[in-house]
């Protein structure tokens, strides 16, 4: 009898311990569904392919897209899934079709486009390798978040810098600011070329009451013209005239 009852709880022993291994097994299953779910939902694979692994709380995340913002999307939902401790990301950013030109092209689209962009902002692009150095001004500081995530999703960009800098806010600044646009882009007899155009070229930076011209017109004369303007206009403390003379 003792033999018996001996038997009997070693085969129960030997049932529940397969069970208790499959359990982790079963776990990691789920957990990878639901992350490839979020990642899918992020719509992270219309730029590209991820693969998931999960063990222990971490999540491991490699593939390639072709985007900066996708593989941020990706390492995103996966910190926000329930029961991910620490996720390794391993993704590779890669589009071996997209040459340095489309890249500065697209993104000074994606720049001049975004519908905060103004007359006030200036935008500098420099591609360094696949990183995308973005710096110059803007008036707000969403409008240095917005753009950042917004050029990360370009095609082909694996890196951004973000070095734009946010004007300080002044009621005075904002009243030279529109004093200068009325005088250069108000004036139908004055640059009437510039005034017409879908993306105004020629952007006015105003910091602290200096003024800086910044973008690019069609000759000397109208960069000449366009500083001689600026300096009688409002009580601006000094006038830099940066503008380029572009060829048509």
């Amino acid at each position: 009898m003792r033999n018996i009852k001996f038997l009997t709880l070693i085969l129960v022993l030997g049932l529940a311990v397969p069970t208790a291994f499959a359990r982790p097994d079963n776990s990691s299953a789920r957990m990878t569904a639901e992350l490839q779910d979020k990642i899918y939902h992020a719509k992270v694979f219309d730029s590209g392919r991820v693969q998931v692994a999960f063990d222990n709380g971490v999540a491991t995340l490699t593939g390639t897209v072709d985007n900066l913002g996708a593989k941020l999307d990706a390492e995103r939902a996966a910190r926000k899934t329930k029961g991910v401790t620490q996720v390794i990301d391993n993704i590779r950013v890669s589009a071996d079709d997209v040459t340095p030109e489309q890249i500065l092209r697209e993104a000074r689209h994606e720049v001049v486009t975004y519908y905060h962009y103004t007359i006030f902002d200036n935008v500098v692009l420099e591609l360094n390798g696949n990183t995308l150095v973005v710096s110059g001004q803007v008036t707000q500081p969403y409008k240095k978040h917005d753009l950042g995530n917004i050029l990360a999703r370009v095609r082909g960009v694996a890196n951004l810098e973000n070095n734009l800098e946010v004007l300080p806010t002044s009621f005075m600044d904002d009243q030279l600011r529109f004093q200068l646009a009325r005088a250069i882009y108000g004036n139908p007899s004055i640059l009437p070329q510039y005034r017409i155009q879908p993306y105004p070229p020629i952007h006015i930076i105003v910091k602290n009451g200096n003024v800086t011209l910044e973008g690019a017109v069609g000759s000397k004369m109208d960069k000449t013209l366009a500083g001689m303007i600026a300096s009688r206009v409002g009580l601006s403390f000094s006038v830099t005239n940066n503008l380029r003379v572009a060829q048509s």
